[in-house]
């Protein structure tokens, strides 16, 4: 009987010493991405959707490169590229790009196009730990919108006085530049729209769906992982939490995924959209897996979009 209880109990302790090893490499992977190059976004982009985004969005285009200290320390780099033709009736439009984990503002001009054939000044930046802002200090974690949502509506109210006081601004984000833009609308005041692709409904859902996708259990995983990113990383899941985010924002929004998206469920965007109480447009694009909706269906894409910005009249 006794020898039964240390086997069971031998067990367990393995069990548990192994949920733990697994839940540190998971957080780890978590806020230290390995993240893509901006040769290799801009060779991907011109793979899949056939333009240089180099070319044909920032070269010969009026383009201001910029430097925002954030309020956590720590430097972010981006720039704010002119359109060829500016609207007709001279107003200024402006769309923030908020890219995902493991990218670059690279990866977001595939969108910028539509914006800027539709007379919007495009602003592409680098969240923390990506891209070319800064990896170090205070910058050397990715935290999936926590303080990525913080940094943006810094750098949106830092843009403000660039540009005319009746200007119009919008936001549009990819998967965790998504989420971030989800968390951050509610206090980006003055903001006038705000477009989501593939962004997850929560941190702790979309860390419990990969985990699903890998065919480990939730429990003790997760409840781990919850632990070693919130005492080790400062990263509190519970704090990334678009749903909750919504209930409260009051700005058009248009909501975008593909089918096939199994990284951030497709099922997500019924919950993120169900949250929004009204001024909304959903679409989902057949076939396509995650972040990939832009690539398969461009043309329709940018039907989606410009049809929304008509609609409330951005443009």
């Amino acid at each position: 009987m006794l020898l039964a209880s240390l086997i069971v109990l031998g067990i367990i302790v393995l069990l548990t010493i192994f949920s733990f090893v697994l839940a540190t490499f998971f957080a780890n992977t978590v806020v230290h991405p390995t993240n893509r190059t901006i040769e290799d976004s801009r060779q991907v982009n011109m793979e899949k959707l056939g333009f240089d985004p180099q070319k044909e969005i920032v070269d010969n285009h009026s383009v201001e490169n910029f430097e925002y200290q954030s309020q956590f320390g720590y430097t972010l780099r981006g720039r704010i590229i002119k359109p060829s033709t500016p609207h007709a009736d001279e107003k200024d439009r402006i769309i923030i790009l908020s890219h995902g984990w493991t990218s670059n503002y690279m990866r977001m001009l595939s969108y910028g196009k539509i914006y800027q054939d539709l007379g919007f000044t495009i602003v592409s930046y680098d969240h923390r730990y990506h891209g070319l802002s800064d990896h170090t200090g205070n910058a050397s974690t990715c935290t999936m919108g926590l303080f990525e949502s913080q940094d943006l509506i810094g750098l949106y109210n830092y843009l403000k006085p660039k540009f005319k006081p009746d200007a119009i601004w919008g936001v549009h984000g990819e998967s965790m530049g998504a989420a971030t833009v989800m968390q951050a609308a509610k206090d980006m005041k003055g903001l006038a729209f705000v477009v989501e692709d593939c962004g997850y409904s929560s941190l702790l859902k979309q860390m419990a769906s990969t985990l699903k996708n890998k065919h480990l259990p939730n429990f003790p995983i997760l409840n781990f992982g919850y632990l070693i990113l919130k005492n080790k990383y400062n990263l509190d899941m519970k704090k990334v939490n678009a749903v909750e985010a919504l209930k409260s924002l009051d700005v058009p929004m248009l909501f975008c995924q593909g089918s096939a998206d199994t990284f951030v469920p497709a099922s997500m965007i019924y919950e993120v959209y169900d949250a929004k109480k009204d001024k909304k447009q959903i679409k989902v694009f057949d076939g396509s897996k995650h972040a990939e909706s832009i690539w398969d269906h461009y043309s329709e894409y940018t039907e989606t979009v410009t049809a929304f910005l008509k609609s409330y009249n951005f443009v």
